[in-house]
């Protein structure tokens, strides 16, 4: 099967009062991305049809750019045979720098500059002379589609006045996008009451703030995240019943059933029970509940503290049966510490036998900062970073092989010639972090930005941290952005490519129960060795048709 992938470009001049102005579009992989200093036809992809898996995705784009300031323009897209469309324009961020530990021919063009992310949902859009936009047509085919040739076109019209068209085919395969998705995803999201009120109008409105919750939850769980970072003890309202305490757990059962519904909360990835006092490098302090003066208070103790081991010792009881009468147990899982380095590993053993007593059969997660055999068996998902593991996957192996399991991290780095989703980063990138889930056998992806945004996520995609010491790489903070007006989420480019490689991880799975020997040869093609993968778009095209091709029963 050969894999063509673009629509046929239209040009045409607007008659009446506006004839000097011409629009031109014209087809672009969504793989590449698109600048406003983009001349008409630049990246053009080659004629043919876009392939769509059933219950799959496929993002398709179109650049648009006219020679006047047109304000408001109508984009209307046309597609039969049940496959439905979803149509963004592509908004630009400012990147200030490119990551310092990334060579030139790593990112898509050097900093500073304005680069492509954010996707907005309003509709008519405005187009500024001279200068190039970009359409996102998301299709989705549900499952029933028959396989074959679909045509559709997206029409841009301002007024009355018809613009331009851009005809384009979508090719439905017989492969099928699995239901149930094997691949563990989570973007941790700091949903935080008081946090979110600077994105959103809460205005002390409870039940607003859940309607956000909501929203967001959806937003995610259509991006195929199926784990939820779940912060238990801000959710949990301690009570003094003499001498001891009684714990009130109706905001955790009511997040979790907001996530669930959504199809978020496949796991309950409880939040760290040891954090820091500040930075990295800070001392580990223990979030706790005490009791003073007869009165019950959240406070932040010392590991050496005896009341920190009571605190423990009293609420993750509490917390195991509250589990166990909701049903929650078999899918919940407990980060202790994250990052462990430096002196911490001994507090994490001494904390993690603690943990593991007060809450048995729960797998303890966390991501690992440095040689994993400093925790060893006390840490039962594995989450090393990427770029830290090269000579490592021995050891992974060994712990899977002995029943842990091992999912991989992002955060900050890793930077020069690995995989990562920064913005400023080519987007086959970020599609490949999931071939490389499945070509190394990781069966998780965990990254910590799923919505820290600075003050302006529009404006500064690169907020700084360790008060000030440390500006982030491009989009490492965040993955969405705040869309205030409907409490929700905007989407990005970043993570619509994400799911696409989700769903290109659970295609290869679906292959390996067939033929394991093919699917393992297609994800040595994409990724022959940790930073060696295919770096070329049309290249990578092909080995999607190759993929299609082999979970196509007719091809047997």
């Amino acid at each position: 099967m050969r894999l063509a992938h673009s629509l046929v470009a239209t040009l045409l001049i607007i008659s009446p009062a506006v004839a000097s102005t011409t629009v031109s579009v014209w087809p672009v992989d969504s793989l590449i991305k698109v600048f406003q200093d983009d001349p008409p036809g630049k990246d053009r992809a080659p004629d043919g049809a876009w392939l769509i898996a059933r219950n799959g995705h496929a993002s398709l784009q179109i650049a648009v750019r006219a020679n006047a300031p047109l304000p408001e323009v109508e984009v209307d897209v046309k597609l039969g045979g049940g496959l439905r469309t979803e149509v963004r324009r592509v908004g630009y961020v400012p990147v200030r720098s490119n990551p310092p530990g990334s060579p030139a021919d790593e990112v898509v063009r050097p900093a500073p500059g304005k680069f492509p992310d954010p996707l907005f949902e309003e509709s008519p859009i405005a187009l500024a002379a001279d200068q190039t936009a970009s359409l996102w047509i998301t299709v989705y085919a549900p499952a029933g589609t028959r396989s074959g040739l679909y045509k559709g076109e997206a029409v841009f019209r301002s007024g009355k006045e018809r613009l331009a068209t851009a005809p384009f085919q979508i090719r439905v395969v017989r492969a099928t996008v699995p239901v149930k998705q094997t691949l563990k995803v989570t973007n941790w999201f700091n949903l935080d009451e008081t946090e979110l009120g600077h994105y959103y109008d809460l205005a002390g409105n409870s039940e607003r703030y859940w309607q956000v919750l909501g929203n967001i939850a959806r937003v995610l769980a259509d991006h195929k995240q199926n784990v939820i970072l779940t912060p238990v003890l801000s959710l949990t309202e301690p009570k003094l019943n003499s001498p001891d305490l009684r714990y009130d757990f109706s905001k955790l059962d009511r997040w979790v059933e907001t996530f669930r519904k959504a199809g978020t909360a496949e796991i309950i990835e409880g939040g760290h029970l040891i954090d820091r006092a500040s930075g990295y490098d800070s001392p580990l302090k223990i979030p706790a509940f005490v009791v003073e003066n007869g009165a019950v208070r959240r406070a932040s103790l010392d590991p050496e503290d005896p009341r920190a081991e009571a605190h423990l010792n009293s609420f993750l009881p509490a917390l195991y049966a509250h589990l166990k009468e909701k049903g929650w147990l078999d899918t919940y899982v407990q980060h202790v510490l994250d990052e462990a380095h430096g002196p911490e590993p001994p507090v994490y053993l001494r904390y993690v036998n603690l943990i593991r007593k007060a809450l048995p059969g729960v797998p303890t997660i966390d991501a690992i900062d440095q040689t994993a055999g400093l925790l060893g068996d006390a840490c039962d998902i594995w989450v090393p970073q990427l770029g830290k593991f090269d000579d490592g996957f021995e050891a992974i192996r060994a712990h899977v092989k002995k029943g842990g399991q091992a999912w991989f991290y992002t955060c900050l780095y890793p930077q020069g010639r690995h995989l990562n989703r920064f913005i400023d980063y080519p987007l086959l990138k970020t599609r490949l972090l999931h071939w490389f889930n499945f070509r190394y056998d990781f069966t998780g992806f965990l990254h910590w930005g799923g919505n820290y945004w600075a003050s302006d996520p529009f404006g500064n995609a690169e907020p700084a941290i360790e008060d000030g010491k440390e500006v982030l790489p491009a989009g490492d903070a965040f993955i969405t952005y705040p869309w205030r007006e409907k409490n929700s989420i905007h989407s990005s480019i970043r993570l619509e490519t994400m799911r696409d490689g989700i769903e290109d991880y659970e295609l290869l799975q679906t292959l390996a129960a067939r033929n394991p020997d093919k699917a393992r040869q297609l994800a040595r093609k994409a990724i022959p060795e940790v930073t060696g993968y295919i770096r070329d778009v049309a290249t990578f095209r092909s080995l999607q048709a190759e993929l299609f091709a082999a979970l196509d029963p007719g091809a047997h």
